[in-house]
């Protein structure tokens, strides 16, 4: 079980994206194996909202985020699955 930074609902890991910080950079984690901070996501547009109204994105890197960056991590971890 982990929990969406979005809804904050714990939910079984294989239906959520998976994206890691690694300090520097988001990454779309398809594998499960990325190295950083790993971040769970429901795949659903609402919770993707939600997760940048709640600025849970800058709490993660302790920083102000790249929404682009982000959105682009996003997108490749929804292609991929």
């Amino acid at each position: 079980m982990r929990r969406c930074i979005g809804c904050y609902e714990s939910k079984p890991q294989s239906t959520l994206m998976r994206l890691t910080y690694d300090g520097s950079a988001f990454i779309a984690d398809t594998d499960g194996r990325n190295e950083g901070r790993g971040i769970y996501l429901c795949r659903n547009r609402e919770c993707i909202e939600k997760s940048f109204k709640r600025k849970a994105w800058n709490r993660i890197c302790r920083s102000r985020a790249d929404n682009e960056e982000i959105m682009r991590a996003i997108d490749a971890a929804l292609n991929e699955n």
